[in-house]
Order: C-alpha cells, then structure tokens, then sequence
C-alpha cells in the first residue's frame, strides 16, 4: 500500500490502498511519508548500547483470549476448516510492522499486540496480520526479523489464542523485467525480486512451519506489471512468477496454509477460480478501499471468486478524513462492506490498520507515532469502534472446536523469588513447569496483592512488576495456564520496594565545580525527586546502584547512563567554587539511529542545550562541547535533561572560570583540497590542527559561502557538503575549536560542482489541495511530481502569495505554513526542484486561515491549551516546543482547557516562538492566580529581557481569569530573533497556582 494514490512510476492505481508507504529500495512499506519528521528513536533502539540483555516474553497486563482453539486450519473447496471439518472464517486487523515500532514508536510491538487481542478491553479477533516490511530486512536483516519480531509476535498470539498472519509486506514490481523498468526510471534501485523473495521464504517458511496457528502472506500487494484491460494475461503472468514462490514455501512448511494476492495492488481476485495455483491449503486475498468503489459493486472481482475458492480479505478500511483511496464514512461505506463480506459464508476479513499512523487507522494520538495517549476512533462514521463492535459480535461465529479433553491444571512454578527492587519496580524469577494434561502450557499470570499485573510466556522466567510505590510491602503471586484454561495453585513470595530519601541529596558530592561530574553520580531522592527514568528497572544492568536508572559499564571510565529517552533527566548536586563563565563538556555516544538534544539547567534555569550527535556506536564516546555555561558561586541543582533522542551519558565537565583558563587559540587547518565533487556535493579534506592552550582539539567548523555548515569531530579530517546546485563554485571555509570554545583562522577552498546535462523541468505536483487550517497555518498535500530528466526530482519549493516559505524533501508530498495571519486568505503554491536545479511550474490553491478563538482576526496564538496539541506531547499551536518543571505538581497539567501550575518558590516553564513577531506588538497571558497578584512572584524572560512580571506588564493577575499585556517593544523584548521564546520562572519566592487559559500576540 501507499500513502497516496499513485505508483512508483507516477501512474494511477484505480484500487489503491494507504496503509505505509514505500520508504526503502525494495518498496517495502514502512513509516508513512507525513510521519517521516517525528523520528522517534526509543530506548528499544538502543537495546544493546550498554550490554544488556533484551528482555523477552512478557506481556503487560491485559486479559488474553480464551477458549478460542488455533488447531492447523486447511482448505477444502472453497472453505477453510479446522481438522474437525468445522468451517471457519478469520477475522481481525493489523497491526504495523513490528519492526516499526522498534526503530520509530515509543511503543513496544509487544504492547501493541497485547492490547489488539486484550479481551477485557473487548478486542476479540481470531487472527492478526503481521507486516514484516523489506525496509525491516534490509535494516535489521533477515535473522534478527525472525528472532527478535516474528517470533515473539507469533509466541505471544499462541498464549492468546490468535492465529498468527506473516505478511511478506511487500509493494513492488513482481516480475524481473518490471523490476528493471523502475530501476531505469528512478532513482532508487530495486533488488532483484528473486533474490528477496528467496532469501525472506527460505529463511522464514521452515522457522514457523511446526506453529500450527501461523499462515503466511506470500506477498502482500504486487504491482507492474498491471496490464490494465488484461486480467486474464496480468493473473498468468503472476502466476507464472510467483509459482516458484508458492512451491518454495510448500517445499519447507508443508502443511501450512499460504494466502497469495495478486496483481495491481492485490485487486484481481477473480482470476483465482479460472486459473488458480498449483498447490494444495491455498487461499486468495483482496485489498478493498473506498477508492474500488461501493460495496454493491464487488460481487465480480470479490465476492463472485468466493464461491469457488477460499477468499480472505487481508486489508480494507476507511476514514472520513482520509486521502482519495481510503476516504470513507461508516454508513456509506463500513456497514454495506460489512453486509456484503458477510453475504458469503466463506469470506474472512482483516482490517487495517490496528495504530496512530498507518492510515486509516484505528486510533488517534497527539502527533502520529506518540505513546500515550491512543484513543480509539469511535465516532459515528470511524472504523476503530466499528471493527471493535463487529469482532465483539461475531468472536463464537466459525471458529475452530476444540477436541481437547483436558483437566488436569499445570504444576505449581517453584522458587519464585525477588531478584531485584528499585523505588517503583521489582523484579522476579521463578523455576519454569511444564503441562502434564494434552493441551499445553500457554501462560503464565502474575498478580500483585490479588491484582493481576501481566502475563509472560512459556519458556520465560523473569519479569519486572512495575508501578508501584516506593517503600511498599506487596504480595506478589504467579500461577501457570494451559491451553484448555486450566491454572495452577499460585506461588506466593513478598517484595518490597526500596525508599526513596526524605530530601534530596548528594551522591558522593556535593561535586566541586570547576571539575568532571560523573553520570551515574546523580543525586539521592529517586524517581521524581533527583531522576526521572521512564522505565521501572535498570535496562543496563550495572550494581553500581540501587536504581531504576540504567546504569551500565561500557564506558572506559567505568559506568555511565544509556538507554536514554526523550523527557527523562538527572540531577546534581555541586559546589561551585569559582563563579563565572565555565567552558562545559559532555562525554556522549550515540549509534545508528541515535542522537538527540540535552539541555542543562541550573536551579530550574536554563543555562545551556547541546545536539548529541551519532558518533558511530553506542560506546564510541565523544567529548562535545556545550559553552561556556554561567555559574554563581555556592551550591546549586545540575540537571541534565533528554529533550529528544537515544544517547548514552558518562560525565559532564565544568572547565575553569573566564579568565584563568585556556584563551589560545588553535591553529588554523593546513592542506584543505577538494577531494571530490559531484552535480549535488563537495567533499573536501586537511591536515590536522594543534591546540597549544591545554583544553585540546574539539572539533572542527565547515563553512560554505561564509555560513556554518556542519561540525566535524575532532579526528575527523574531512567533510562532504551536500545539497548544491549544479555547475556553481563555492567558497568552503574549515576552522578549528578548542574544548575552551577558542575559534582558529580559517582555512579556504574554492569548489566547483559537476555539470549536469539534464535541462529538463520535473513535472508539476497535481492534485494541491489544502488539508486542513488553523487561525496561523494551513496544511496542505500534493501528488507526487516526476522526473525525466535523468537528475532525480530533489526537492519542492512551497511559497507564500509567490515568495517561497520552506523546501521539503522529495517523498513527501505535505507540509504545513504556519506564522499566518487569522482570517486571512494565501495563496499556496508547490514546485518541483530536481537534481540539477530545474523547478516546474508552481501548482496553486487559495486558502483561508481560521477566524482566531477570540474573534481577533490579528493574533497569533502561541498556546491555548485546548488538547489540540497536547500539552503533554511538548507542543504548542506555533507546532514548536513547550514545556515546565519542578513545580508541585510537576511539569504541569492542563485541566479542562487550562495549563496549571502550583509552584512553591520553584518551577519554570517556556513556551518556544522561533520565528520573527516584528508585527506583533503585544504579549497577552490569559491566567489567574490562587491569591491574585502573582505577577510580583513570577520572572518574565524573553527577547533579551529578564525581570520580574510585574515590571513589564501595568495588569495584575486576579483570582479570575483576565487578560495581563505586555508592551513588548516598551518592554525592550527583541521581536526579530529566530530563537524567541517565552520563559517564566518561580524562584523569586512565593507559594500559590497559576492558571494558564492562553498565549498569544496581538
């Protein structure tokens, strides 16, 4: 499936789908083109940065499906049927490939499928489609995709009784020459198809072939060739291709039943019955979306098959704010799908798709891609609620019968004992059982205090029991399941969680400062008080501490903190014994995939924030150098913050204050040369500075046409600038920076790119449309432009009422214009820019911004509260960073539309604006206090101004809501920096609540 409604080469699809869209050379579908941005790197990602082990099998809590048997189903005729002859119909959805989830979703793979088959949460499918994308392959490789996915996905829907789908999820030509034709006219370059069909059956058929509740997808949706007003000629020459496939799988899984689509897109399904496969237990899929057409009309290609050969539906769904293949309403199109399907007793069906960002999807989050919270899209003409209802009502309708006469309840689990105890987590262990009865062991059930907690597989015997209380005594119970539903008496053992300190505290401090600050050296006080670590034990598995931290040993200096995730922070103690300007270093490693932003706070004060990038493996440390960080003399609270990204920490240092340190500056770069060039990039490369002042070499700065290009680490000789235009010379400038931030001369170059004989414009985009607008911005999408001219399309160029806004990268046809006015109509116009720096002609659509909440056409919203974003998903309405800390109740909470904030002489809080307001002259907060009068407790920061609210603003806070202005150009705030943002701070004294209802400028 796609993202949109056209193929690879440009060409429309009558039957296309939109479920993931082709993101790799093999077209395998992945993360979809409008969620490509989000990029979330988890601590799954970084699972082996710090040497510990994966933690597998278990389920979080959630009752599993019972009584449902998953005996080997075979066809017989046109029916599927269990080995008692009973007939049965699949039915149930997909989840994202779980390759996905580790590489781009906070969410586990695990968690998905426990929740998709979660019978006390009313899901009751019999069977989950598993999308094992060409993307995952390549990235992961083919071994890891089977042990560390598949064959935990196809364990855990064993223990709860669901029948396992691998979907080969590929979207791709499906013969050689095809193959070859798309290589020819783009750029990327598909594998041949043999080879990946091959190297993903050999290795995946024989793994599962003994599962008696797995079936596999052969291939998921083959396109070219389509051999549109031939469907006999298209359906023979798949068949001629993919037979070779079919008897492959056959020859290393017998038995196990094979689902095969067909071409354009898995739409041809009326060629089975004339020509079907050689082969025995083979079923015939169909991919239905609202762009097929209605219902009514599906007897021909769907429903006309179905009385011949087995036919299961393994995709359809809809949206009503979907795109032009899955846009569709419950009533005019959910229900007459369902009246049809279930017209034909043998028909099964599986939707699409069981997630926040695989569309249409089932549920809704606060960015697609976001952890919590998932809300199920149940509203009159959504699917999510839909398929619910319909599994709900049909879960006992053809479904297998179990022959098995089993009484006899697995043995009690031995010597279940506590491992480990953090503040919130314990971990146990227990001596594994096996089933005595016929049906086999299928789960094990832990329970705290009589509650139950989570499931783990057989074959496990560990797990963490998570969310708990500090200093707290439990009764943790585990009992042993089978097949037939029979339990075992419990083992029984007491836990109890470790305290956290009174007060905060220093650990092995207070720290000196200036001096190195170890990372596993954070405060006393646990979770919430000296740390926040998002999961409940330590992931690295050093006994440097008593911690949920995760603290490992790969760094040389002994132990550092990995596993690192967005939002988490710890905090130090330290003893500043020379106040001023101190030159600050971290000692950082990111591997592939990894890399994000740290920011540094003083006492709740932001003092600094660093990009970590990847530096080649997760224990390939670095030294990067933040700034020079201003710190008063005496004691202060350090904290170090994860504000995105996977990376792992080993020491923060603090250098000598401004003046007594290093000011030498190292010598310039010598030797710099061109080494390459190419139509699109230059690489270049010198010889080594020197640093004779005592910090040493930091890194290097590269310079192109006098503006900072990127910054090279130092050992690092040489630098490739990408991104230039065709046929153009470039002055590239590398200089060299100390660890004390000193800046050498420079050393310069002049480089001039390739040029490119292709004079040829890529087509226009089409179908612009805007999607979707708020009082500052408007979304809108496009199809996809092409290029003949040899160079590759590179980028489009959106503008603004003719001036161009923002390039966005080719392969994503959307972006979003923000910084409007409210009431407003623009004109939006999209081009096309290819390799050699030819642009199409625009395509053009009006639009007309929305009339602000409070009727002022002018103002420019910051935040408002309203959900829409979510305050705890770190956005605000300008689609920029906002964020608060150290209050009572945490980083703030937003109830019922308004942002509040209970400080008691602490807390901060921003609200980021990054772009110019020079038309906006005033700031209004919308708030109101406990007490009234807070602006005389509250720090206003912004644009270079720093001082208490109440010197800027002639308004007071009241005990109700009402507006407090700020004159910001009387106020002295610089309007015009691209960095702007809007800080208060609560450290001047006072106790009380601030209300938050809205920010805005007018």
């Amino acid at each position: 499936m796609t993202s949109d409604d056209t193929t690879a080469n440009g060409e429309r699809r009558a039957d296309a789908a939109v479920g993931d869209a082709p993101t790799d050379a093999d077209g395998a579908g992945g993360r979809p083109a409008a969620d490509a941005a989000i990029g979330t790197t988890t601590r799954r990602t970084a699972l082996k940065t710090i040497g510990a082990a994966a933690a597998a099998g278990t389920l979080f809590a959630g009752q599993a499906s019972a009584g449902v048997p998953t005996p080997r189903l075979h066809t017989d005729g046109r029916w599927i049927r269990d080995p008692q002859g009973n007939e049965v119909q699949l039915r149930g959805m997909a989840t994202a490939d779980p390759g996905f989830y580790r590489r781009h979703h906070p969410k586990s793979f695990e968690e998905v499928l426990r929740r998709a088959t979660d019978t006390a949460d009313g899901w009751h499918p019999n069977v989950v489609r598993l999308p094992i994308t060409q993307d995952s392959v390549n990235h992961f490789g083919i071994d890891t995709v089977i042990e560390e996915f598949v064959r935990p996905s196809v364990d855990i829907l064993a223990s709860r009784d669901v029948y396992a789908l691998v979907d080969f999820h590929l979207i791709r030509p499906y013969t050689q020459e095809a193959t070859e034709t798309y290589n020819s006219n783009n750029d990327d370059t598909l594998s041949p198809i043999d080879d990946v069909m091959t190297t993903f059956w050999e290795a995946v058929a024989p793994e599962f072939a003994d599962d008696e509740h797995v079936i596999y997808e052969l291939f998921n949706e083959p396109t070219q060739p389509t051999m549109y007003g031939d469907d006999a000629g298209a359906w023979q020459t798949w068949r001629d291709a993919a037979q070779p496939w079919v008897d492959l799988v056959r020859e290393h899984a017998p038995d196990t039943p094979i689902i095969v689509g067909s071409p354009r897109w898995t739409s041809v399904t009326h060629m089975a019955p004339e020509y079907p496969f050689e082969g025995e237990n083979l079923i015939y899929a169909a991919h239905i979306y609202p762009d097929n057409g209605a219902p009514s009309e599906f007897d021909q290609y769907y429903g006309e098959p179905a009385n011949d050969v087995p036919v299961v539906v393994t995709e359809f769904g809809w949206d009503p704010e979907g795109g032009s293949v899955d846009q569709g309403t419950t009533s005019g199109w959910g229900e007459p799908f369902r009246q049809w399907a279930e017209g034909y007793e043998n028909m099964g069906w599986i939707s699409w798709c069981f997630d926040d960002s695989w569309a249409p999807t089932f549920f809704s989050s606060p960015g697609s891609g976001a952890a919590e919270p998932w809300t199920l899209k149940d509203g009159d003409d959504q699917m999510g609620g839909y398929i619910k209802t319909w599994l709900e009502e049909t879960k006992d309708d053809s479904v297998p019968v179990s022959t098995i006469d089993d009484s006899t309840a697995p043995q009690t689990p031995g010597n279940l004992t506590v491992t480990d105890a953090t503040e919130i987590s314990v971990d146990v262990s227990w001596d594994g059982v096996t089933d005595e009865g016929e049906a086999g062991l299928s789960h094990y059930t832990l329970s705290v205090d009589g509650t139950e907690n989570q499931e783990a597989l057989p074959g496990t015997t560990s797990a963490t029991v998570t969310g708990l209380e500090p200093a707290t005594t439990y009764e943790i119970s585990l009992t042993a399941e089978d097949d037939a539903d029979n339990v075992s008496s419990p083992a029984t053992v007491v836990a109890e969680t470790i305290a956290t300190d009174a007060e905060q505290s220093p650990h092995n401090g207070p720290h000196t400062v200036p001096g190195r600050i170890e990372a596993e050296d954070f405060d006393e006080g646990g979770q919430g008080v000296s740390y926040n670590d998002t999961t409940p034990s330590n992931q690295g598995g050093a006994s440097y501490r008593d911690t949920a931290v995760d603290i490992g040993t790969s760094a040389s200096s002994g132990y550092n903190v990995g596993y690192i995730e967005t939002g988490e922070w710890l905090e130090y103690t330290v003893q500043v014994e020379s106040g001023g300007t101190h030159a600050t270093h971290v000692n950082a490693a990111a591997g592939s995939g990894g890399g994000g932003t740290l920011r540094i706070d003083v006492d709740g004060q932001e003092v600094g924030r660093h990009n970590v990038w990847q530096t080649g493996g997760w224990s390939n440390w670095q030294s990067m150098r933040v700034g020079d960080l201003d710190l008063p003399a005496g004691e202060h609270v350090v904290r170090v913050t994860a504000e995105s990204g996977a990376w792992n920490f080993d020491w923060i240092e603090f250098g000598e204050s401004s003046g007594s340190g290093d000011q030498q500056a190292p010598s310039a770069p010598t030797d710099l040369s061109v080494t390459d060039t190419t139509t699109t990039s230059a690489s270049v490369s010198w010889s080594a500075a020197s640093d004779a002042g005592g910090s040493g070499l930091d890194h290097y700065v590269v310079y192109v046409g006098g503006s900072q290009d990127q910054t090279v680490a130092a050992g690092t000789t040489s630098a490739t600038i990408e991104g230039l235009s065709a046929d153009t010379s470039y002055q590239i400038d590398v200089a060299a920076v100390d660890g004390a931030g000193n800046e050498s001369a420079q050393a310069t170059v002049s480089a001039t790119t390739g040029a490119s004989d292709d004079a040829t414009a890529p087509s226009a985009p089409t179908n612009l449309s805007v999607s979707s607008t708020t009082a500052s911005s408007v979304a809108v999408g496009w199809s996809a432009a092409s290029d003949s001219g040899g160079s590759g399309l590179d980028h489009y160029v959106v503008s603004v009422d003719g001036s161009q806004d923002q390039t966005v990268a080719a392969g994503t046809t959307s972006a979003t214009v923000d910084g409007l006015s409210a009431n407003a109509t623009y004109q939006i116009g999209v081009s096309a820019v290819d390799g050699a720096g030819n642009e199409s002609a625009a395509a053009t659509v009006e639009a007309t911004t929305a009339q602000s909440d409070d009727g002022s056409g002018g103002a420019l919203v910051v935040n408002d509260y309203d959900g829409d974003p979510a305050w705890s998903s770190n956005q605000n309405d300008l689609g920029q960073w906002c964020g608060a800390g150290s209050f009572q109740n945490g980083s703030g909470e937003v109830q019922s539309g308004v942002l509040v904030l209970e400080y008691d002489n602490g807390g901060w809080f921003q609200e980021q604006i990054n772009r110019d307001v020079s038309d906006y002259s005033t700031l209004i907060l919308r708030v109101s206090g406990a007490n009234g009068g807070e602006e005389s407790e509250v720090l206003f920061d912004m644009g270079g101004v720093r001082t208490l609210l109440a010197n800027v603003t002639d308004d007071s806070v009241g005990t109700s809501a009402s507006d407090v202005t700020v004159d910001l150009e009387s106020a002295g705030v610089d309007r015009t920096s691209s960095s702007l943002s809007l800080r208060l701070n609560f450290w001047q004294g006072g106790s009380s609540t601030l209300e938050v209802e809205e920010i805005r400028l007018e």
